[in-house]
Order: structure tokens, then sequence, then C-alpha cells
């Protein structure tokens, strides 16, 4: 699956050759915005890192905004897809097991969700991606509850959709504190904790054991 954050995130390769320069500029940012930040990072600092001309930079991208929506870009898909799990267990296991991807995914793009945050408080475009990955987060987790209601698993008397955004909060907020702040953990006794907690706010059974494979 490829979402892009915008229509503008660069031009599109006509040729292999256009992808591979392509692919190194957009490798290359992202090392450079991560160790930099995007304030102190310059297209310059990208070309080099590239190995590049700095014209090279602007045959692709106008722009560092630009640069970095279409680093954003590449690591859409892989934040959707730690949103889905298996169908196949019980709803304790696929509560555990999204928690575990989610957290997975989340810790691999740690510092460049930071920097998207940051510059999300002034342009548009990066705050519609963080606000396009929250809602389907809280769809996907409201269309799980709803069926486990019709199944008679989960509490009946909660909102679908209040339950699901203040759940994908606990979990997308302990995400940001810990790895935003470089923490270490266990991430056994973590996924445990937060899927007990889910658990019981759903009024589900207690968990005993958390799956340690991937969705």
């Amino acid at each position: 699956m490829s979402v892009a954050v915008t229509g503008e995130s660069g031009r599109a390769p006509l040729t292999e050759r256009g992808r591979r320069t392509r692919d190194g500029l957009l490798t290359a940012a992202r090392g450079v915005f991560e160790a930099r930040g995007f304030s102190a990072t310059r297209m310059g600092d990208i070309a080099e890192a590239a190995g590049v001309s700095h014209g090279t930079v602007y045959t692709w991208f106008d722009t560092k905004e630009d640069l970095l929506a279409g680093v954003v870009d590449g690591i859409v898909a892989e934040l959707y897809d730690a949103l889905r799990v298996r169908d196949d267990a019980d709803p304790v296991q696929r509560i555990a097991m999204a928690n575990r991807s989610y957290l997975d995914a989340y810790r691999a793009n740690a510092r460049l969700l930071e920097i998207v945050e940051q510059v999300a408080t002034t342009d548009p475009r990066f705050r519609a991606v963080l606000a396009d990955l929250r809602s389907t987060h809280v769809a996907r987790v409201a269309a799980t509850v709803r069926r486990m209601q019709r199944d008679g698993v989960a509490s009946a008397d909660l909102d679908p959709e209040l339950a699901a955004a203040a759940l994908c909060s606990m979990v997308e907020g302990f995400a940001r504190n810990w790895f935003g702040r470089g923490e270490t953990y266990d991430e056994v006794a973590a996924t445990d904790t937060l899927t007990r907690l889910w658990a019981r706010a759903l009024q589900l059974p207690e968990p005993t054991a958390t799956p340690t494979e991937g969705p």
C-alpha cells in the first residue's frame, strides 16, 4: 500500500537511473533529518550525504519540505501495515499482536515521526498525514470493538469510537514518550501491560501471555 503525504513530494522518475537517484536522495535525506533535525538541515547537506551535486537535489525536489514529504511517503505504508493483525487469533491475542506490531513500527520510525510532529505545527501537509494515521488507527480499533460487542465478548455499554480513540491514544502516547526520550524498556512487559489495560477497559478475559510472533 502506498499513500502519498502530498501531491507535491517531488517529481516521479521516468527511468531506472532516475529512480535510483531519487531513492538515494530520500535515503540520504532521512539520515540527515534524523541526525540534524529539520530546521538545521540544508539541501546542500542532503546533496553531500547522497554524493550528488547540489543541483541534482533540485532536479527532484523543490524544497526540503518536499524531501521530507517524500521520506514520509516511504514509511506510511509500513505504519498502516502495523495496524493489521490476523483474524484467526482470540480477541486478547489480536490486541497483543496489534500492540506489539505498533510499538515495533513506531520504534523503527520514532525519530522521523518526532520531526514530522514538529514540522506539522506549521505545515498542514504533515498535519494531514498524522491525522489520517490516527483516524485510520481509531477506525480499525472501533470496528474491532463493535465486532467483539456483537460477539458478546466486549462490554456492550461502551461507545466503540470513544473507546477506540482513548485506547489508541494510550498506546500512541506510550510509544511517543518512551521512544521520543530514547528510553529502553522490556518490550514483552510493555506489550503485556498495554494489552491488560485494553482487556480490562473492554472487560475481556485477562491475557495469560503475550504472543511473540507478529501479525
